[in-house]
């Protein structure tokens, strides 16, 4: 309903807007009183977005930390670690991790970039604890854009270009965290799909599909293969913040399945999972679930996707972190 502008929605205006106003008191007040936030001993920088779910933020923080992480940057990961219930916090997650424990983000997060990621609803806490353990030159908050009593140095916020804004309303009357005037205040305003959601400076940035890789092995198809050999006989499921996103790129790819969504995080059963006679597609963050389940998974493939900009964004970024004290080295 909050992003097919349902008109009886805006009866709520006024209520929003009185919601709207108590979350710019409560960030001015530490906008105000900087002795309020916590600041760390190296450079912060959060990525976020100000609707709720599903604006391609993981894939983001994963080609960031890649990014520096090639131009000698020694990166640690902060996270709330949403989907996941740890016995104690702060947690370290490692090899070993559980999506139930850490979340799926960072299960996956983990595994695509190998850089040190603590989880804990205390940002502060978290920090502190990978800044005990690690010798770090940059801290990447992941979806900490509304948690200020971690002070950063650098903001980057995320937004669907094809969904945008909605309605335009804050929660929960619809999607948005904090107004649109908020996203002129970051240092990096990302847009995923397209721009004509917003009218200032962004970067726009794509989600390319790669290919099929095997849930059960990690064999990998190339998507031609994977659509001739399966064809007719393929189901998709997505339990991510926006599963219409994960039908448009099957769409995208000419893959003939429809996505049945479930709620974000959602933890699949074993019955939800059963192949009937098809081969189940999902995303690689659901299939970081999947992977712990006890049950057969050679008929679950998920599809691998790589971002993309549409400009060079290395001379931008070189420029942006400079400023906060971080010299990018040439490309190793």
């Amino acid at each position: 309903m909050w992003y097919s502008k349902r008109s009886w929605l805006k009866v709520f205006t006024p209520f929003s807007w009185t919601l709207r106003k108590a979350v710019e008191y409560r960030r001015s007040r530490y906008t105000k009183d900087t002795n309020r936030a916590w600041r760390a001993p190296v450079p912060v920088c959060v990525v976020g977005n100000i609707t709720v779910g599903g604006t391609g933020k993981t894939p983001l923080v994963i080609w960031l930390s890649e990014w520096l992480t090639r131009r000698g940057v020694k990166v640690g990961i902060v996270s709330r670690g949403y989907g996941g219930r740890a016995s104690q916090y702060p947690m370290m997650v490692s090899e070993q991790s559980q999506c139930h424990d850490v979340g799926e983000e960072n299960v996956l997060l983990h595994r695509k970039t190998g850089a040190p990621i603590v989880v804990d609803p205390n940002r502060v806490r978290a920090t502190q604890f990978l800044l005990d353990g690690h010798s770090i030159d940059l801290i990447i908050a992941d979806d900490g854009l509304q948690h200020y009593k971690l002070a950063r140095d650098i903001e980057i916020a995320v937004l669907d270009g094809v969904r945008g804004i909605g309605n335009g309303l804050q929660l929960p009357f619809g999607p948005l965290r904090e107004p649109k005037s908020r996203l002129q205040e970051v240092q990096w305003l990302v847009v995923k799909g397209a721009r004509s959601c917003v009218d200032f400076p962004t970067s726009l940035m794509h989600l390319e599909p790669v290919e099929f890789v095997n849930v059960s092995n990690n064999s990998v198809l190339p998507i031609s293969e994977f659509r001739t050999q399966h064809a007719g006989q393929t189901r998709a499921i997505a339990a991510i913040g926006n599963p219409g996103s994960f039908q448009d790129t099957l769409d995208q790819i000419q893959i003939q399945a429809s996505v049945k969504p479930f709620r974000d995080h959602h933890h699949f059963r074993a019955d939800e999972l059963r192949s009937n006679g098809s081969v189940i597609i999902v995303t690689e963050k659901d299939a970081q679930k999947i992977r712990e389940l006890p049950i057969n998974t050679r008929h679950i493939w998920y599809l691998k996707v790589n971002v993309k900009f549409q400009e060079d964004v290395d001379e931008f970024l070189t420029s942006m972190f400079y400023k906060y004290g971080i010299n990018i080295k040439a490309r190793t």
